[in-house]
């Protein structure tokens, strides 16, 4: 480029190709370094949140990139539901799963990110409430040999519907981790060509 110079016909190409590298081993990078705070337990101290809140700002975070796929994206949730929490980590996970069905669902489709609350489910037998979070898509799907391995490290599902979508392999093992270390637990349903849906639970606060 330093040869050719600003009037070679493959100079803004170049810079583009140079920026999206650049961009695609920041995410990684910085991927890298969450994974390892969450799993080394070097988190801010958990406090009382309002998870409504945080599924509302981060489905308004992503109402563009929706919009710009014509992609209807829909929240349901109970007007107030506390939990503890690291905020920073919970949203991101949020972001993580509602984010991907923003991005994996073609033009026209649907999004909707649903929190319902119900009782039981505390260890032996105890009575609690337990937070229900589900991200459902009308997107690509997950081929059913691919569904075990979605939450490793580095695992990308590999298709020609996927080859032109960026990503790091590390958004939804980032994901688990983070509600595994708030106390609940993560996992998918989901249909090749039909969708999917990424449900996790958290106690109630």
């Amino acid at each position: 480029m330093l040869r050719s110079g600003p009037t070679d016909a493959r100079y803004a190409p170049r810079c583009e190709s140079i920026l999206r590298v650049a961009r695609s081993m920041n995410e990684l990078i910085i991927d890298l370094l969450d994974l390892g705070k969450i799993e080394s337990g070097l988190e801010a101290p958990r406090e009382a949140v309002d998870l409504a809140v945080l599924v509302h700002d981060v489905a308004t975070s992503l109402q563009v990139q929706a919009e710009a796929k014509n992609i209807a994206l829909a929240v349901e949730t109970p007007e107030r539901v506390p939990v503890l929490a690291t905020p920073g980590r919970l949203s991101q996970a949020l972001s993580n799963l509602a984010g991907n069905a923003v991005k994996y669902t073609p033009a026209g489709g649907r999004a909707r990110i649903a929190v319902t609350v119900t009782a039981g489910g505390a260890p032996e037998g105890a009575a609690a409430s337990v937070v229900t979070v589900s991200v459902t898509d009308t997107g690509l799907g997950i081929p059913a040999a691919d569904l075990p391995y979605v939450f490793d490290k580095f695992y990308r599902v590999k298709s020609k519907a996927t080859r032109n979508i960026e990503g790091t392999g590390l958004g939804l093992a980032i994901t688990r981790s983070v509600i595994e270390a708030h106390g609940g637990r993560i996992w998918v349903e989901s249909e090749e060509a039909k969708g999917s849906t990424f449900t996790f639970t958290l106690p109630l606060a």
